[in-house]
């Protein structure tokens, strides 16, 4: 078995046409045939069926798909270690991000990995915490930056930071005559209609735990996981939301939303950095992760300073959301 067959394999398996897959990878559609051919006589198992569309997946093919981007990883890893550490590191980075960071900190990220590693290609990729922990450790990515990730033999965790969460009010608040103080207190969030991600999101879960402490629950009226569309829902006057941290970038300057602290320091949620376990000192890896941390804390900060001047200018200004909605920096 070559890594060349394993590699395209598994660029047949994603564009399941024999053809396309030859013309993207620049070899003849009988060469890469007969690859296939090869590796399953090596197997001794069929890897695909033809159907009116092209390929498919056999059971025993789709057990080998689960298994590649790992074989794959570990021979970079070996190339990389076999070559040794002088000069630039090179190479491609795969690192997810939840979706509250990947709106905002991708252009950052882009702009430090050009100036400090010049020679690496980053792409990312957004998904839910235990998803984007799952693809690190099957190895289809390099790292991810995760909330609360679980212990796993098959990733390695690198704590990060706390994120607190935040209320974010709207029109519901100023059409009651109910805005919030800058900072309300967490026994008061169960009177708030909120419209909030569901069961499974970090928000709902680590909110729920620290309400359920006091015997209290959350009045959710509406669960939607997208950030984007619950700030619209907030907009329209639906209620009220809790976001974290790093989801905040399009609240500030929104003049049809405010932030509010939440005064109990229990209610945060644990950010960390998920890298495949046994890549010891894989330098491109170590590099990236390094500058992933920096920037992301750095932007965290920038968040903070931004929300405490947004909380502080609106605070006492109760006619704020009827005014038109300016375009939030960053957005």
């Amino acid at each position: 078995m070559e890594i060349k067959q394993l590699q395209h394999f598994t660029r047949i398996a994603e564009v399941g046409n024999l053809t396309r897959a030859a013309s993207i990878l620049g070899v003849t559609q009988a060469a890469l045939s007969r690859q296939v051919a090869q590796l399953e006589a090596e197997l001794g198992t069929e890897l695909f069926r033809r159907n009116g569309r092209g390929l498919v997946l056999t059971e025993a093919g789709r057990r080998l798909l689960d298994e590649v981007p790992r074989v794959l990883r570990q021979v970079a890893i070996a190339e990389r270690a076999a070559k040794g550490e002088d000069g630039p590191v090179q190479g491609g980075f795969v690192l997810g991000l939840a979706p509250s960071l990947a709106r905002t900190v991708v252009v950052p990220l882009i702009q430090a990995f050009r100036a400090r590693l010049p020679e690496v290609v980053l792409r990312t990729v957004d998904g839910t915490s235990a998803n984007l922990a799952e693809l690190v450790g099957s190895g289809k990515l390099d790292a991810a930056v995760v909330y609360h990730p679980a212990t796993s033999g098959a990733v390695d965790i690198q704590p990060l930071t706390n994120e607190r969460f935040y209320l974010v009010s709207g029109p519901l608040a100023i059409r009651e005559g109910q805005v919030p103080p800058r900072e309300i207190p967490l026994d008061a969030l169960p009177a708030l209609p909120l419209v909030i991600a569901g069961k499974t999101n970090v928000v709902h879960g680590v909110l729920a735990a620290a309400l359920a402490e006091r015997r209290l629950s959350a009045q959710v009226v509406h669960e939607i996981e997208n950030l984007t569309a619950i700030l619209d829902m907030i907009r329209h006057g639906y209620g009220y939301s809790v976001v974290p941290l790093s989801g905040v970038q399009p609240c500030i300057g929104d003049s049809e939303l405010r932030l509010h602290r939440i005064a109990d320091s229990g209610i945060e949620c644990d950010l960390a950095i998920v890298t495949p376990a046994r890549t010891g000192h894989d330098a491109l890896i170590a590099q990236s992760t390094a500058v992933v941390r920096e920037v992301v804390l750095e932007e965290l900060k920038r968040y903070e300073r931004e929300v405490e001047t947004a909380i502080g200018q609106r605070s006492e200004d109760p006619g704020s959301g009827t005014r038109k909605r300016t375009k939030a920096r960053g957005t």
